[in-house]
């Protein structure tokens, strides 16, 4: 593919990714409280678990899907179902249809998720992996950052009905820049996805494992933020919405402005090693503090999770960057199995939330204990890495 091309192409595929970040991160922390409301905290748990296990079904089977629908008229019509369930979503006051379409949701997301990896994986150069992935990540990052104040400012205003219609809003534009300009695009060749397969050759080798590792950890982090964290600091007095329009958007910063000079600097300077590691021991830390800290005030919240996402960035950088290095584009397999670890990771805090909600009702900063733990025990893993530069 000519240079120029690709470039046009992945900026394409970078509105692209912009526009699902702002459908995706509209409604992401308001749905575990919208949940609530009709589900106590066991069924919360339970709904994010089928979420994810359904999805994690679904993504095995995607490769041959898109091979069949290719991959424009794949991510087309998942866009549109997308739309339709949202809206449904937000309209139906039935309760198991509104566990059937979140459930749907969720599973869509994560299926539009991995086509959009799969747009960068086919414009990407291998000497230039980590500074392409790092923007999409940063691009990712940026959206998820506008949201919650685009979600907590309509909460104020309207309800959340509102929230979940102007999430369905942002993947018309989405829709409009997918036909128009991705939908003669070369489709790379696909490869039958063997999930098990890739999970044992994977976990064989000490620096896939560690990769692996590490994004699983950030990911049940932002798993546990994502569900948890809503709920907790509404427990320590801090409203819903302040939580969306200042605090959130704060922590998030870190997010937007590390992972392109995090990717470059791992193609340049630095390996990946020792930044994954000082991630993790960030994430380890700022998690326990969560555990202790019960102060209302926003600056104090907006300190500690601000700090948690520099650790968050460097984790999730680093682990995305040395993994796409050390595969070839076209396992898909391997490939698959590092996209999905957000939905598996989803599913196993779903799980522990399950187990331990008769606990969190009383203490809700459990499931950090329980997070903290686990965090600082992956360390162990990625110490025996071997780095690439």
């Amino acid at each position: 593919m000519h240079d120029i091309v690709r470039n046009k192409l992945l900026v394409v595929t970078y509105m692209l990714t912009i526009l699902y970040a702002l459908h995706y991160g509209i409604p992401l922390y308001v749905t575990s409280s919208y949940l609530h409301q009709y589900f106590n905290s066991s069924l919360v748990s339970m709904l994010y678990m089928a979420g994810s296990l359904f999805s994690l079904f679904a993504s095995i089977y995607i490769a041959r899907y898109i091979k069949r629908f290719h991959t424009y008229g794949f991510t087309f019509s998942m866009v549109v179902g997308e739309i339709i369930t949202i809206l449904g979503f937000a309209l139906t006051k039935n309760i198991y249809l509104l566990a059937l379409l979140f459930i749907i949701h969720f599973i869509l997301t994560a299926l539009l998720y991995i086509c959009l990896n799969v747009f960068i994986e086919s414009f990407s150069k291998h000497a230039e992996t980590g500074s392409i992935r790092g923007l999409f990540l940063a691009l990712l990052n940026i959206g998820i950052l506008i949201s919650p104040i685009i979600g907590g400012t309509i909460l104020l205003h309207t309800s959340f009905t509102g929230v979940y219609i102007t999430a369905a809003l942002m993947l018309v534009p989405f829709l409009f820049f997918l036909h128009k300009y991705l939908n003669h695009i070369t489709e790379p060749a696909y490869h039958n996805v063997n999930m098990w397969g890739a999970f044992k050759n994977a976990w064989k080798n000490k620096n896939l494992r560690a990769a692996l590792i590490g994004e699983f950890m950030v990911q049940c982090f932002y798993a546990v933020m994502i569900i948890y964290s809503p709920i907790y600091l509404t427990t320590l007095g801090i409203p819903l919405a302040l939580y969306l329009t200042v605090i959130i958007p704060c922590a998030l910063i870190p997010l937007v402005v590390l992972p392109y000079e995090l990717g470059f600097l791992a193609d340049t300077r630095f390996g990946e090693k020792e930044l994954l590691i000082m991630g993790l021991v960030i994430l380890t830390i700022t998690t326990f503090l969560c555990v202790v800290v019960t102060s209302p005030s926003p600056l104090v919240w907006i300190a500690i999770l601000l700090t948690s996402r520099i650790g968050a960035s460097f984790v999730e950088t680093m682990s995305f960057t040395y993994y796409f290095k050390k595969i070839q584009p076209e396992d898909a397999s391997l490939t698959a199995l590092f996209t999905n670890t957000g939905i598996f990771a989803t599913f196993i805090v779903g799980l522990t939330g399950f187990f331990i909600a008769p606990f969190l009702v009383e203490r809700p900063q459990l499931m950090f204990v329980v997070l903290g733990c686990a965090i600082l025990w992956s360390i162990s893993f990625v110490l025996p890495m071997k780095d690439t530069r």
